[in-house]
Order: C-alpha cells, then structure tokens, then sequence
C-alpha cells in the first residue's frame, strides 16, 4: 500500500484546507472580539467553539482509511492463528508474526519518509497516522488472542513475551507516546490470570471488549479449571451486556 496518493487526495485536501482557515481565525479571534457587538459576542464564542476548535478533529476520520490500508493487519491474524499457545513450557524467543508486523511499521515509516520529500506533512498529521495504526495493530493483536482456541499458562506468558518484543521495537520507530491502546493488549493478556470472581467483575468493568473476546478468556483460560455451571454463568454475564437494553 503506498501512501504516495495522500497528498492528492481530495479529502487530504479539504482537511488541510480546512485547518489552516481555522488556524486563521484563531489569529483573529481577539480582533473580531472586540469589533463584535456585546449583543452578537454569544454567537461569536459559539462558532469559535463548536466550529473553529473542532476543525483539526477533521483529520482523525479522514486519515482513518489511509492507516487502514497502510499496514497488512489480516496478514497478523492469519499468522498468530497458526501459533501454538497450548505451550509446555517457557520461551524465550517471541513468535515470528511479531518481525513481520514490525517489518510493516517500518516500511509505513518510510513511505511517509519518501511522502514527506515532495510534500510536507504536517506533525499533527504524521501523528494522527501513526496513531491510527498502531490502534489497529494493537487492537488486531487482541483480536488474535482471542481467536485462540487452546492456550497454557506457558502461552500466556508467550503472548506478553510477544507484546513486549513489538512495543520495545516500535517505541524506536515512533516518537508517539504514550502508545495507543497499549493498556487494551497488556489487560486483556493479564485477565488470563483472572479467578472466577475476579472474572465477573472484569466483564462488568471492560465492555471495550467485544462479547466474542470476552467469551474467550472464559472458555479458554478459565474453562480448565471451572464447573459447566459456573462458566454459563459467566457467559450469561457477557450476554446481557451485550444486549441492548429495551
């Protein structure tokens, strides 16, 4: 996927258009304060903060396609589904799914590097980019784990092995910090551990989860050694969170 079209794109367009009038106003804004009737100064602030200062949120969806593209995060699934969780013992290498995830963020780097040659992005931009996709590898990760069918306690410790290995790597590629969605991975890897108790209580607090990735821990990690009883329980719970409420 190249990034190369992003300076023409006629989003990419309308968003930097969009944000250099805003930056405009601002610089105005104490100038047209004072020039404004007091009757009229209401609508002034009005504008100034439901329109003006929302203007650089403008990038934040229209650069979601472009980190969407940028990084092959169905590739990562096929790969981590093809590892061994269900492990006997404690590794000290981390799975290959991780080099070639990083291999990726360091090919995205230099498209925008060979981008930025011919036309200048923006810091703001550039970090709305890396944002975007290091969100979606984090969130693809979870979503690994918990396709995971069988998985260890030697496979959990794996999974952070793995987590780790990527985080330390990418903080060395990106002056983004801190990194997004970092907690999103190290909770849902540490909720493995979790009792029958504590699992409840989890379920209540996380809905960031989905009903399939909490279904996991509870089938996977706490199915070895919970009664059919308690484990319908617990996916009871996830049911009506799920469910909307009527």
């Amino acid at each position: 996927m190249a990034l190369n079209c992003l300076p023409k794109a006629s989003s990419s367009y309308t968003e930097r258009h969009g944000v250099f009038l805003a930056e405009q106003f601002e610089s105005l804004q104490s100038h047209l304060d004072t020039m404004m009737p007091a009757a009229k100064k209401p609508f002034l602030q009005q504008f100034y903060s439901q329109t003006v200062s929302t203007a650089s949120e403008l990038r934040k969806p229209i650069y979601w396609i472009v980190a969407a593209k940028a990084i092959d995060y169905e590739q990562m699934l096929l790969m981590m589904a093809g590892v061994k969780w269900d492990i006997k013992e404690i590794m000290s290498q981390h799975n290959i799914y991780v080099d070639v995830l990083l291999k990726e963020f360091e090919q995205f780097n230099k498209r925008l590097s060979d981008v930025s040659r011919h036309v200048r992005i923006p810091l703001p931009v550039s970090n709305v980019l890396w944002e975007h996709c290091i969100r979606l590898a984090n969130r693809t990760l979870v979503e690994g784990y918990a396709n995971v069918k069988k998985c260890s306690n030697e496979g959990r410790a794996l999974m952070q092995l793995d987590f780790q290995q990527f985080l330390m790597k990418l903080e060395k590629l990106t002056d983004l910090r801190p990194i997004p969605d970092k907690e999103f991975v190290e909770t849902y890897i540490k909720a493995y551990y979790l009792t029958e108790n504590d699992m409840e209580q989890f379920i209540k607090n996380h809905r960031e989860y989905s009903m399939k990735q909490l279904a996991n821990l509870v089938n996977v990690c706490l199915g070895s050694h919970i009664n059919k009883r308690a484990r319908q329980k617990l996916l009871a719970a996830i049911d009506d969170i799920d469910r909307p409420k009527r």
